[in-house]
């Protein structure tokens, strides 16, 4: 009786001084939280490249970004990773889960993966260790965007996965080239008319 009072008393110890499991996250770029406490998840990452990107209205290129997170919890997971565009344009990109072993604690299970609540498609391998979300050409507005990851995990899963965008109005270097192709081009007609003279004899 007095052992297993103990063994009692360690599960109990054991499992209220377990880490927080971040089962719903939401990020935006350089931060995750915690949706049921609000504290940091520090799990979950969610990293923008170039750093003017994410907050700079004035950048107009390329832009890159990783996401990802550690599930320390058995269930259901949503994760949101929200961001702000400053200009139109077409993103894409892949996330991936690897288990070691198929329905051990590293396996996670995509349910579904909403770009802007449109549904990515989901490829998973023949033994369902490896699963892979992939999109391609979407159209991103300028605005808030997001990205929901939803799935199972099984105590331990991870994910990660890298996103980019081009913008689709052509940065202020690319303006500029093409003013002053059009320019080079209208010169050269001008100066092909003047030249050319036609005589009948």
């Amino acid at each position: 009786m007095r052992k297993s009072i103990f063994v009692i008393a360690g599960i109990a110890a054991s499992v209220m001084g377990a880490p927080a499991a971040y089962a719903n996250v939401t990020c935006e770029p350089g931060y995750c939280v915690d949706d049921s406490t609000n504290a940091l998840a520090p799990k979950a990452s969610f990293n923008v490249s170039p750093d003017a990107a994410a907050t700079d209205p004035s950048y107009r290129g390329s832009i890159s970004a990783n996401i990802g997170n550690t599930i320390s919890s058995v269930g259901a997971f949503t994760d949101t990773f929200n961001f702000q565009l400053f200009q139109d344009g077409v993103g894409g990109g892949t996330v991936t889960t690897v288990a070691s072993l198929f329905h051990n604690a590293t396996d996670l299970d995509f349910t579904s993966v909403l770009i802007n609540g449109v549904a990515a498609a989901i490829t998973r391998d023949a033994q369902g260790i490896v699963e892979t979300v992939s999109a391609s050409g979407v159209t991103l507005l300028a605005g808030v965007n997001s990205i929901v990851v939803n799935g199972n995990s099984r105590g331990n899963g991870s994910y990660g996965g890298s996103i980019s965008f081009t913008p689709s109005v052509p940065e202020t270097a690319t303006w500029g080239m093409m003013i002053l192709g059009f320019v080079g081009m209208g010169a050269a007609m001008r100066y092909r008319r003047k030249s050319t003279k036609v005589a009948f004899a």
